[in-house]
């Protein structure tokens, strides 16, 4: 019982990295470029 208690314990404190994390939506557009877009992250039309 103890070594599943100490299992536990270090899965839950393994997990914990300790740097925080930027929450990006999967229903929002990345910043940043792209598959079509330029370095700028958008695509311009140019005539």
């Amino acid at each position: 019982m103890k070594v599943i208690a100490m299992l536990a314990l270090l899965l839950l404190l393994g997990g914990c990295s300790g740097t925080p994390v930027q929450y990006h939506s999967e229903r929002e557009i990345p910043e940043g470029p792209g598959l079509l877009t330029g370095a700028d992250g958008a695509y311009l039309y140019q005539r």
